[in-house]
């Protein structure tokens, strides 16, 4: 099955593929909505409640308290010692991807 085809040296998607995978998206999309929600529920009746912690055959959840973190704001850093950044900064190599938006 061919994906894509080069017409007037511009790629066109197979019309069938694009639904699927916005039909895809759209459904990752509601299904994820649908855990978040959920999982607020849970959160917000867990503190409700003082749970720590729930085990069913299928899940284990665990109750994790708000904290501070700590960040390092490596754009100021940047900004305000540009040589030190420089003498620290490594460059990592990242596989191809596609990114994929739903209009």
């Amino acid at each position: 099955m061919e994906l894509i085809k080069i017409e007037n040296e511009l790629a066109i998607l197979d019309p069938e593929v694009s639904k699927q995978i916005a039909d895809f998206e759209r459904q990752i999309k509601a299904i994820k909505e649908q855990e978040d929600n959920l999982k607020k529920a849970i959160l917000e009746e867990m503190e409700q409640n003082q749970i720590v912690k729930i085990e069913t055959p299928d899940l284990l959840i665990s109750y994790i308290a708000p904290t501070d973190r700590e960040t390092f704001d490596s754009k100021t850093f940047k900004t305000e010692h540009q040589d030190l950044y420089d003498e620290y900064i490594s460059m990592t190599p990242v596989k191809s991807s596609i990114r994929v938006k739903v209009k």
